[in-house]
């Protein structure tokens, strides 16, 4: 891979011929297209793809979210590639072919020093209804910071399909109720909470709530 300077038509994205380029960390690049293999998969080779398939389809829904939730790192990674390779380190369950997210071992923010809080759930109410609740968290001589921003992600494993919440929410704003599609009835729904500070960099752990079952 290589990078190369705009010419007078700008940066250009896309494939011509054998050359492919795109813009990546703010520096436009350029490589050769990948020759395709005319060999059959190995065995280990469909396992990594089946895995990395069940990641990137969970991540790529939530890009917007983690890039709040690891914009603490550092170096050329991007929020995506981080939370992938974390979660296929640690949030896998099963065997070829019929691996399973773990979902209480993801997280989507990078542990930082904000305080997260305490008696944090989930509940279900009737009405197609998730009710996401918490405490807020005094410390001696210091007073919790009620405008921190509040993300919370519920995520359908039934039908794939995530409800994130509005850009507004604030840590004094608990409890928060949210509201999911009708076609959600009778469906598993997992919850993660995390804070972001609207001063700083400075995000919170993520916690894991829980999985609800959706009520009509």
């Amino acid at each position: 891979m290589g990078t190369y300077k705009p010419g007078a038509f700008g940066p250009f994205n896309g494939r011509i011929g054998d050359v492919v380029a795109a813009r990546w960390k703010e520096v436009n690049v350029v490589k050769n297209r990948p020759a395709k293999s005319s060999k059959p998969a190995t065995a280990t080779q469909l396992d990594q793809r089946s895995r990395f398939g069940l990641v990137t389809g969970f991540a790529g829904k939530i890009a917007d979210m983690i890039a709040v939730g690891f914009r603490q790192m550092s170096g050329n990674f991007t929020p995506t590639n981080v939370l992938t390779k974390a979660m296929m380190k640690n949030a896998i369950t099963g065997t070829y072919p019929d691996y399973k997210l773990d979902y209480a071992n993801i997280s989507l923010s990078k542990d930082g020093n904000l305080n997260l809080g305490k008696n944090l759930t989930v509940q279900v109410l009737p009405g197609q209804t998730v009710q996401v609740s918490w405490v807020l968290d005094t410390m001696p001589g210091k007073l919790p910071e009620v405008t921190d921003k509040a993300y919370i992600l519920l995520y359908n494993s039934d039908k794939h399909k995530v409800i994130k919440s509005s850009d507004g929410l604030l840590r004094g704003d608990t409890p928060i109720t949210m509201y999911v599609p009708g076609s959600f009835v009778g469906d598993e729904v997992h919850c993660w909470l995390f804070f972001a500070s609207v001063k700083s960099k400075e995000v919170s752990p993520t916690a894991y709530l829980g999985v609800v079952t959706i009520l009509a």
